[in-house]
């Protein structure tokens, strides 16, 4: 990814056109973008190094809170939870690779556990922004 999230979280105590908030939540949903982006490039690095036939993939699944990146077996006969790449179905499976590949899976890995991470932080930073404007607009209409 060339840019990392340069964001300034104080918002101002005066933003009455929300013009900031506006600002903050598009460029979060860039960033958010590039992280997505960054997946579909991991996906591809693995059909290059492995070829069409691996077996493994990367799969988003929600946690409730926000989407998550795990390994999953494409096909319907092997274990098809969603794992960390330490799961013993999938170690199992990695034992035929050489130590290289299988490094360069490890390093896959890390960056989906920072990838993660960093999808759990937007959903909370657009979760505040939202909070923010909500308990505003209660206020405004408020009648005190």
């Amino acid at each position: 990814m060339s840019s990392p999230l340069n964001i300034n979280l104080i918002i101002p105590f005066k933003d009455n056109k929300a013009g900031r908030l506006n600002l903050y939540r598009k460029e979060i949903e860039v960033f958010k973008e590039m992280l997505g982006q960054r997946v579909e490039e991991l996906k591809e690095e693995l059909v290059s190094l492995f070829g069409e036939n691996f077996e493994l993939t990367l799969a988003a699944r929600s946690d409730g809170n926000s989407r998550k990146y795990y390994w999953r077996f494409k096909s319907s006969k092997r274990d098809r939870k969603y794992n960390r790449l330490h799961a013993g179905s999938i170690v199992e499976y990695l034992r035929v690779f050489d130590d290289e590949r299988k490094l360069r899976l490890k390093e896959t890995e890390e960056e989906l556990i920072y990838i993660n991470a960093n999808l759990k932080l937007i959903k909370g930073m657009l979760d505040s922004i939202d909070q923010a404007v909500d308990e505003k607009a209660e206020l405004r209409s408020a009648i005190i």
